[in-house]
Parts: structure tokens; sequence; C-alpha cells
């Protein structure tokens, strides 16, 4: 049967459309502002943010899709992301989306990137993740550290190669700190992205910072309209599906007994998932007119699964 969703007081800033109405559309841009100066240790004073969509140089080229991407007048470029589900290649994915604003910085005259030194601005990745990170080697993890912030570096001397593409990761899923066990910003953040949903009424903060007092106001479920409800419904019936996918696979590999059962039954449960969000990816495309064999041969499906939407 499948499990649907429950709503709180709060909406979940975990789900696309939570995020972005909390960050994006509720127009305060302080939301988005501090966060990224105080896990990057900046000082932005003030940044413009979009809907995120970087393609390459021809339709051909794959699409990158972010959830938010903000620029600052001096060019710096935001990539931030939120992933709910776990991905194999979330770190390499983080550097594939860095490619496009570097890209995108080199001039589009020919006579000019002649001359060009290739001195582009700075790209920060700022990732939130409701899964574990990846670590090479675990035992070198620290069990108590949330935050991972990456950057190119000798191996051997730490000598920074570049200060022009910095890494943020959170894993909010892992935090398990409770409330009054959170004294720096970066604590009550993460405490705020994953507990939010779960509150029934509001509750009661930290009153010497006002900034998730405006997270509260921004996320209340009750506040927004008609339009908005349906579409965060949607965005949490996605997460549910998905979920509810993975569980099915687990309990299928329970039943078949044999060793690797559970492990192929999860495979094939992402797989499924899989399966969907290129579907999704191809509904998109259609919209903007993109020919069906160019969506099949990107997207891996096939013609008739397209033309079928």
């Amino acid at each position: 049967m499948t499990k649907q969703p429950i709503i709180r007081k709060y909406i979940d800033p975990m789900v696309d459309f939570g995020f972005k109405k909390i960050f994006k559309e509720s127009g305060n841009k302080e939301l988005i502002i501090r966060p990224l100066n105080v896990i990057f240790d900046l000082n932005i004073e003030d940044i413009t943010i979009s809907d995120s969509e970087q393609l390459g140089r021809t339709k051909e080229e794959r699409k990158a899709s972010f959830d938010l991407f903000c620029k600052t007048a001096d060019r710096r470029s935001f990539v931030i992301e939120v992933q709910i589900a776990q991905q194999k290649y979330f770190l390499e994915r983080a550097l594939f989306y860095t490619s496009f604003p570097i890209a995108k910085s080199a001039p589009k005259d020919k006579d000019q990137r002649k001359k060009w030194d290739y001195n582009y601005p700075p790209v920060f990745f700022f990732g939130l993740m409701n899964f574990n990170l990846r670590h090479d080697n675990p035992a070198l993890a620290d069990p108590n550290q949330y935050i991972h912030l990456f950057t190119l570096r000798d191996e051997k001397t730490t000598e920074l190669m570049t200060d022009r593409l910095r890494f943020a990761f959170l894993e909010v899923k892992r935090f398990s700190k409770k409330k009054e066990e959170c004294h720096t910003f970066e604590d009550r953040f993460l405490f705020i992205m994953k507990n939010l949903p779960t509150f029934a009424e509001k509750p009661e903060l930290w009153d010497d910072d006002p900034y998730f007092e405006q997270m509260l106001a921004e996320a209340e479920y009750a506040n927004m309209t008609d339009k908005q409800q349906i579409a965060y419904m949607e965005s949490l019936k996605q997460r549910w599906d998905y979920q509810n996918t993975i569980d099915y696979a687990r309990e299928e590999g329970h039943k078949a007994g044999w060793e690797g059962g559970l492990r192929k039954g999860i495979e094939q449960g992402r797989e499924e998932g899989r399966t969907e969000e290129r579907i999704d990816n191809a509904r998109s495309l259609l919209k903007l007119g993109v020919p069906i064999e160019t969506i099949a041969t990107g997207l891996g499906l096939t013609e008739d699964q397209i033309r079928s939407l």
C-alpha cells in the first residue's frame, strides 16, 4: 500500500518545491546569502537568484539542471543542489555542474577568446544531501563532521592549485544533534533543514538569531496559495514514490531468500527510479521542442516511450 505524505505546519525544505519556496520565491535573499557566507567564509552583500538551467553549446550536448543558480555583482557563481536520493556519483556530478559556468565565462567572440587568459570568476558548489557522503576511506571520516569542504590541492604538500573552484557538501540526513546542542549557525541551519517538516507547532528556537524565525515564516504551509500547495504536494508525492519503490525492492529482496537478493531488489528499485526521472526529463524536453530522436538518444529511452508521453 502506497504511503501518503503527511502535511504538517511547515513544508519540507529538502524537497524541490520546498527548497525553492523558502530560498528563492520568498524574495528574502538573506536566507540564501547567510549560509553561503558562513559555510564558504565570504562577505556577499547581494546576489541574483534564478532557477538554474545551464545548457551546453548545442542542443545535442547534455543538459545540467540545478536547483538554484546564483551570481554576485563580481560574477562569482553558486551552483546549489538539493539531493534527496542516494547517488553513487554525486561528487562527480557536482564537479560536472561547475564546468558549465566556467565554460560560459569564456568570451564568445573568437578574437577576444584568443586573448583570453582563463581568468574566470570563482565557482562554488553548495550541496545539501539527504544521504551520507561517500568516503573512499571510511577510517578517515570524522563521525562528528557534517559539513565537508573540498578544493583542488597538491596531494603531498596540500598547496592550493586554485581558489576558483570550491565545494561544500552538507550531510543533512546524518545530522543528529538536538536543538540544545546547536550553538553555531552551521549546526542550527542543519537542524532546521532536517527537522522543519516534523514540527506540528511553532518551535521555540534561538532568541539570539532572527534568521531562523524568518525561515519558519516562509515555510508555513497555511500561508501558501492553493496553487503552491498543489505544487508542494506533487513534490512530496515524487519523493514518496521513490521511497516506496526502494521499500518494495527491499521487501522483494528479503523474499528471494538467497545471497544477493536484497542487493538485486534494491538495484531494481533504483533502476525504476532512474527510468521515472528520465521520463520526467523527456516531458520537459518535448515541451522545449527537442526532436524525439534526440531525446531518445540522450536519455536512453525508446522513441515509442517518448511518443506515449
